[in-house]
């Protein structure tokens, strides 16, 4: 691929790191793949412009903790609006909550705030975590419309690179949601600080709360000790 033309889609922070991988043969065939799903009639998302929206919002000089999914939302609702806005679990196409987080917003509710927290906000918007230096990853970049994880497979050369070539130093907590996610920690290296629990996702298949196992309150620690602040996970309401 022609960086010059890509480079617009991310941070300038991530030029350096990214180029070579987007230049390379593994990334031309993952656009191939996605351009020949396209012409076949498959509906890709999210939409083009937000696939790599989490390297936009984030600078990597920015970047005080990972949380890592596998998959975009894959559906679209009845107006036609596509779910998946590039960043994990973000749903601010819709302005509305998604069950998944829903889920994660109320487990750190419970565990930050004791429970009902009315003075913070849920924001169908993630854009607050990833501007507090978040990186809110899906290991997928992209899946085909009402297919959950189709791609998968497909993007594991891009995680495999970013784990091993990008993220080679070490003072960063992972989170990683779920097994899948989970299994993308083997290309991490030299990384103490890896959190792997459940996903949020599951909780709602189950109709049960989803238990954040105290990973904010751990990794808001950790932060605090490397860089003196802690991340706001729920925004606080102007009242």
């Amino acid at each position: 691929m022609d960086f010059e033309k890509f480079k617009d889609k991310i941070h300038e922070s991530w030029h350096e790191k990214l180029r070579p991988f987007i230049e390379s043969e593994a990334c031309d065939k993952i656009y191939a793949f996605l351009k020949a799903e396209s012409k076949r009639g498959k509906v890709i998302v999210p939409q083009s412009q937000d696939v790599w929206r989490c390297f936009k919002e984030t600078p990597l000089t920015d970047v005080k903790v990972v949380i890592v999914g596998m998959c975009p939302y894959h559906t679209m609702t009845r107006k036609g609006d596509i779910v998946a806005d590039g960043l994990l679990m973000g749903c601010s196409n819709t302005k509305y909550l998604q069950p998944t987080l829903e889920q994660f917003y109320g487990g750190i509710e419970r565990e930050l705030y004791g429970g009902l927290a009315l003075d913070r906000n849920k924001d169908p918007d993630v854009l607050h975590l990833a501007k507090q230096g978040v990186l809110m990853f899906n290991a997928a970049l992209t899946t085909e419309l009402n297919k959950a994880g189709a791609h998968q497979e497909l993007w594991e050369p891009f995680v495999k690179y970013l784990f091993e070539n990008v993220f080679q130093f070490s003072g960063i907590p992972f989170i990683f949601l779920g097994k899948d996610a989970g299994k993308t920690a083997k290309h991490l290296t030299g990384f103490d600080w890896q959190f792997p629990v459940s996903h949020p996702a599951s909780a709602s298949y189950k109709n049960t709360e989803w238990d954040t196992e105290g990973v904010f309150g751990k990794v808001n620690t950790l932060i605090k000790q490397n860089n003196g602040f802690e991340i706001e996970w729920l925004q606080k309401l102007d009242l």
